[in-house]
Formats: structure tokens, sequence, C-alpha cells
């Protein structure tokens, strides 16, 4: 054999000894590697997490496969699927993780079910999850029962909320039942929004309540139908953070609050107490805020200023605190507001709110407080129990008392963002 013929086959000869087992080991940790690359750049979509996806996750290793010894080892097909199975689980898993710890915005929940601890897997037929923000892939993927789900809108600083709710109450008894009364009934339509902006150290509040009830009942002969709600309230506050501290800041607050409707003083009255834009009340006010947080605040006010004025001339000027020949009013004061959003449970919301205004020229005091109980009974269905105290002293044509108004009302029941 010529030299030449020698030196070839000895080429071959090193190449199939030592070269391809080295190649086919590579290859078996590549497959790996080159797997856990393109899993991690799907987007991930699912129809159950585990409880287990939130624990913390321990670094994926490499797969490999040892020789032994006295044998070749071999492998089979279900068991290199088997260990890839196990490698794309731990990446899911590390990816989920990763994305609710760091950034738990782009993960969209729908349709929870109440967190069960002695279930380790929860999962129902129509239930859906979303992780958004990823780019798209060309990739085909099955999503079985899953339905194409748009993400949320990304408002940046902006944020919107509110709530619709029209209920009412009724009582019914006939002429000679044995313990009297009087059948009556009685709508109310609530509609609250809030428009707040907030970037830095700086935010802005914007708040609109409106409250209409009206009632009937067979003792009034004059009017089928009398108003007991009419509330127009619109506020906007501006903070800015105190260098002090992080969650106390000073501000500078509008509150405007009005009537819509004619009210009248008695049953069977002609008297009227109330119209539109009858009283109002303006207050402005700059003071100091701590705030727990976006429910929970206690607002201090020293520099501020009332206006008092009726546009409506049946209205008597003294029973709003004017005198005869007066429409308008004004006079500095000092402005304390308080409120509180305490929630039990899913199904039970305690909100409560105190406004109270005392002046420094006059003895006049303001002082309205009222507690709100939402008890939930589904998604559109709610129980309504309020209670408000007002204390105010500025009529002129009676002797001021606490006013106490209470009403437990049931109906439908929104709340939109």
């Amino acid at each position: 054999m010529k030299m030449k013929d020698k030196f070839i086959c000895s080429l071959w000869l090193f190449f199939f000894v030592f070269l391809c087992p080295t190649i086919w080991a590579q290859g078996k940790d590549s497959l790996s590697v080159n797997n856990e690359k393109d899993v991690l750049f799907f987007p991930i979509i699912f129809d159950s997490i585990k409880v287990s996806d939130f624990f913390p996750i321990i670094e994926p290793q490499e797969i490999t496969y040892k020789k032994k010894q006295t044998s070749p080892f071999t492998t089979t097909k279900f068991q290199e699927q088997c260990q890839l199975m196990i490698l794309k689980e731990k990446i899911r898993r590390k990816v989920v993780n990763r994305i609710a710890v760091e950034k738990p915005e782009l993960i969209d929940c729908y349709n929870l079910n109440p967190y069960d601890s002695n279930l380790d897997k929860v999962q129902v037929e129509e239930r859906r999850f979303m992780i958004s923000g990823l780019e798209p892939t060309k990739a085909e993927i099955k999503v079985g029962k899953i339905k194409e789900v748009n993400s949320q809108k990304d408002n940046g600083p902006w944020s919107f909320d509110g709530n619709l709710a029209l209920q009412f109450s009724q009582y019914y008894v006939t002429k000679n039942w044995y313990k009297g009364g009087t059948p009556n009934a009685t709508f109310l339509s609530i509609l609250d929004y809030n428009i707040d902006y907030r970037k830095g150290k700086f935010m802005w509040e914007n708040d609109f309540d409106l409250k209409i009830g009206f009632y009937n009942t067979e003792e009034d002969t004059i009017r089928a139908f009398r108003v007991n709600n009419d509330v127009f309230d619109i506020s906007t506050l501006a903070a800015y953070q105190t260098w002090f501290s992080k969650k106390v800041y000073y501000s500078a607050a509008v509150d405007f609050k009005t009537s819509m409707f004619t009210g009248y003083k008695k049953t069977n009255s002609n008297e009227i107490v109330s119209a539109f834009l009858s009283p109002t009340r303006m207050y402005f006010s700059l003071g100091m805020e701590c705030r727990y947080n976006n429910k929970t605040s206690i607002r201090i006010a020293p520099a501020a200023y009332k206006l008092l004025f009726v546009v409506d001339d049946r209205i008597d000027p003294l029973h709003v605190g004017l005198d005869s020949t007066e429409t308008y009013v004004g006079y500095p004061g000092c402005l304390a507001q308080a409120k509180i959003d305490w929630r039990f449970s899913k199904e039970i919301n305690l909100t409560s709110k105190i406004d109270f205004f005392a002046s420094y020229t006059s003895k006049n005091i303001e002082f309205d407080w009222e507690v709100v109980g939402k008890f939930i009974i589904n998604r559109y269905l709610s129980t309504r129990l309020s209670l408000i105290m007002r204390y105010d002293n500025t009529p002129k044509d009676e002797e001021a008392r606490i006013q106490v108004q209470e009403q437990l009302s049931f109906g439908f029941n929104y709340v939109f963002r």
C-alpha cells in the first residue's frame, strides 16, 4: 500500500474513532440548548397556572446522557421526548415566574375563581390566561378552547374608573293592615366616575358624583313623586409630594356641590327648599394631605374659602344661611376632609367620607359624614346601605340639629374601567 493511501486510511480511522462520539455527544447537548432558545421566544399562552409556577426557580441544567462503563448506553425516542418535555416545563416556569415578579402588568387573568390552597392545579374549561407584550412569531400554536383576548390598553399616567348603580326599595300594605302603614316605593340612581393623573411626585384627581332618588307615597296627595336624593358634586385636586415624606402632599382643591331638582320641605307642602343650582356651595382650599393609599387619606386645609349662592328666587334665603336681601355670601375658614375604603372581602366593602368646614369670621359650622356599605351578590347585583349624618348651623330660620338619612336598597350595580 502506498504512503498516500495509508495516510488517507489513518484520517478516516481517526474520524470514526475520536470525532464521531464527540459530535454525537455535542449534538445531544445542542438539542437541549437550541430548544431552550426557541421556546423562550414563543408567545406564552396557557389555560392554567400551577401554584408551583410562582415558587423560586432553579436554573435548568443541561440534559446529558452518561455511558455505562460495562456496556454502551442507548436511549429510545420516547426517553428523549420525556427529557425534552421536562426541560420545556422548567423553562416555562422560569419565564412565568420572572414576568410575574418583575412585570406583573404583562399578565392578564380572566375568569379566575377564588384561590383554593388545597388544589395544586386550578383549571376551568373556559378559563383564559395570556402574557401580553411579547412580539408575535410565525409559529402556529394550537390553544384548544382558549379564545383570542386583546390585552388591556395602557393609558400611561392616566387612570379611569367608575360605578353605575340603579337600585330600588319597596313597601306595601293594605289599608286594613292591623299595624297600619303606608305603601311606598323608592328608586335610586348613582353614578361615580374618577379621572386621575399620576406622574412622578405630581398627581391630579377629578371626581364626579351624581345621586338622584325619587319616592312615592299615598300620603302625598299633591304630587306622585318627590325627590329624596339630589346630589351633584364635582371636585378636583392637585397635589405634589413633599420633600420629607412620600405619603404627605401639598394640595390645592376646588369642590362644587349643588342640586338639580325641586325639593319640598314636607309631605303635601309647597315650600321649596332646593331647586336647580340652588343652593350651590363652592369650596376653595390650600393645605396638606396625608395619603395612606389611593382610597384612604386625610386632608387639612387651613386656608379655605366657602361661597354660597342661590339662583332660584322661590327659595327662602334664610333657610340656606343668607340674609333676606342676599343671593350669595362668602367667608374664609378651615376645611378638613377624610376618606377611607375598607374591603372586608370580595363581597363586602365599606367606604366612609367626612367633610368639615368652620368659618373664621362667624360661628358657622358645616359637617357631613357619609358611611356606605356595599354587599355584592354577583357581578351585576348588589345591596347598598347608606347612612348620612349632617350638622349645619348656617340656616337662620330654625335651630341647628343633627340630621340623619338612612337608606337600604337593592338592584343593579356595574363597575367599569
